[in-house]
């Protein structure tokens, strides 16, 4: 009796995310979406400051 807990122990913990290669593909998937979301939010961050500078020194956007 134990030794069948034991292995559905071990099952139940073997079925994550991590365990499947469509689990760590949705995990990849996830963590390159916050990626690219960071990355976005840097980028207007920059295009900002930019806009802020060409402001303070009086430069035309061409």
């Amino acid at each position: 009796m134990k030794t069948i807990l034991i292995s559905l122990l071990f099952v139940v913990v073997s079925c994550g995310k991590e365990s499947s290669p469509e689990g760590r593909s949705k995990i990849r998937d996830e963590k390159l979406q916050q990626t690219i979301d960071s990355l976005k939010l840097q980028n207007e961050q920059i295009v900002k400051e930019i806009l802020l500078i060409k402001k303070e020194l009086k430069i035309e956007n061409n």
